[in-house]
Formats: C-alpha cells, structure tokens, sequence
C-alpha cells in the first residue's frame, strides 16, 4: 500500500448537530474508516438557515472550518465537514436548487479535499398563508412531518422551528394568523429534510471516491474536479460558448492539473450569440 493512502482503521471526526452521521457512515466505511462525532463547538454559529444568525463564510469554506474543528475537538486525524445551500436553480432561475459541499480536512497534512453533490431540491419551498386551510394543505403536499417545517420568521409573534406533528402545526397556525398572514417555509436542517440528508450522502459518496483518487504527479489522495472548462465551440457559428468543453482535475497537494474532455462543441441552441 501506499504511504500517501488513507491508512485502514483512521478515525474521520464529524462535527455536525443535525444528525449526519447517517449521511457519512457508509462512505467513511468505503475508506476502511472509523466514523467518530466530534462535539463541544455549537455549528448553528457559523450560520443558520433560519437567519438567526448570519452566514460569513462560503459553504466551501463553512464545511473546511468545520472538518478543521473536528480534528482539533477530536485529536483525530481526519476530520469531515459539510456545508448546504439552497436558492434558484443556475440555469433559469424557476426551479428550486440545492448544493451540497463536503470536507474532508487532514490534519497531520494540512489539507483540505472538497466534494459536491447538486440538482433540484423540490422541498425548498416557502410561502405565506392568511387561511389555515391552504397551509396547512401545503405542508402535507411538501411531506409534512417527515419534512419538517418552520412557522414564520425570527422576531415575528410566532416563531417555530420544532413542529413535528400536524396538532402542533395547526395550533401555531391559528396562533400566528391571529397577528396576520404567517408564513411556512421547508425546514431545511438536515435530520428534518430526508431529501437533504440524501443530497449529503450523494457528496460523502462522492468525497470518498475522490480520496481513492491519487495524484498522478505526488500520489496523494484526493485527487479529482475542482472546476468546469468554458468554451465548448458552437456547431454553427463556430464561436466558443459558456458551455463547459472540459473538467479540470488537481491536487489539493502539489497543484498538479490537467483536464477530462468533456464535449468538443454544442447546438447552436445552446450558442449566447445564435441563441441570444
């Protein structure tokens, strides 16, 4: 084996409060690890999705500083971190999108390996309801309980971010709508969104088939894509687009790259100058 190959047995240390451990166990398993929790540090403290408090840094940079803590609170060598964002989709803007990052942060070696999964996220949804009927309707069409939900916003009269059955739900509602239209929105916390949970595990799953990878140039683990290519050529006007024509693969290691071709031209359907 080896010497730059994730030893068998390490311990990975996860810091999370929202019950991931579920999401990362089989993918640390692949690596031949031991998944450990890493406690003691209040996560919601980088940033919260319900904006108690605000997000400062990236979600690449949230889920390193997490992975990094796990190894400090832990003393294990390896540490795992994820970070989630949620918004419109990139293309058009109509559709629901979720992101997910993860990190994996080697200690002894000072190095972070980053893995994503990413597609639409039909449970991130909100809305606003003056009739108790209509919402609660809403909340069962978005699979409510097993997604959780949130009734209003912090500052409001109500606000509630652990309804978990339909008695509580309907309760809060007639409580909240007293004051004036309330709003619901998807609970986006990873133990209340199994479609969340299972985006996570697509990125841990992805993390450890990018620490199987090793550099081509130093051996280390992690190697894998960082970044899409622009440039595939129209097939009509011949022009390069913003389609991506290649993945660029490097080492977080030794800066080692090269490039995975991945189409040589596109429709002009897809051309920003025959399809403006």
């Amino acid at each position: 084996m080896s010497a730059n190959r994730i030893p068998a047995g390490s311990r990975f240390a996860l810091l999370t409060q929202h019950g991931k451990a579920t999401a990362f166990e089989p993918a640390v398993q692949r690596l031949g690890g031991q998944l450990v929790l890493a406690t003691g540090f209040d996560t919601d403290t980088l940033g919260s999705f319900t904006g108690e408090r605000e997000r400062t840094l990236s979600a690449a940079d949230a889920a390193q500083t997490k992975a990094r803590l796990a190894t400090e609170l832990s003393g294990a060598r390896f540490g795992l971190g994820s970070e989630g964002s949620y918004g419109p989709d990139p293309q058009v803007g109509l559709l629901p999108w979720g992101v997910e990052i993860v990190c994996c942060w080697d200690a002894e070696r000072g190095q972070a390996v980053h893995a994503l999964a990413q597609g639409p996220q039909p449970v991130y949804r909100q809305q606003q309801f003056t009739d108790l009927h209509d919402a609660l309707d809403w909340a069962r069409a978005l699979g409510f309980p097993q997604q959780g939900l949130i009734v209003g916003q912090p500052g409001l009269a109500v606000f509630d971010k652990t309804v978990s059955d339909e008695a509580t739900l309907r309760s809060r509602l007639i409580e909240a709508l007293a004051h004036g239209p309330v709003g619901l929105a998807a609970d986006m916390r990873a133990h209340r969104s199994p479609a969340r949970m299972a985006m996570i595990s697509q990125a841990a799953d992805a993390l450890a088939t990018r620490l199987q990878s090793a550099c081509p140039g130093c051996g280390l683990p992690g190697y894998g894509p960082v970044r899409l290519q622009a440039g595939a050529i129209c097939s009509g006007c011949g022009r390069p687009t913003a389609t991506a024509r290649a993945e660029v693969w490097a080492c977080a290691g030794c800066g080692h790259s090269h490039e995975r071709p991945l189409r040589a031209s596109v429709d002009p359907s897809r051309c920003e100058f025959c399809n403006p």
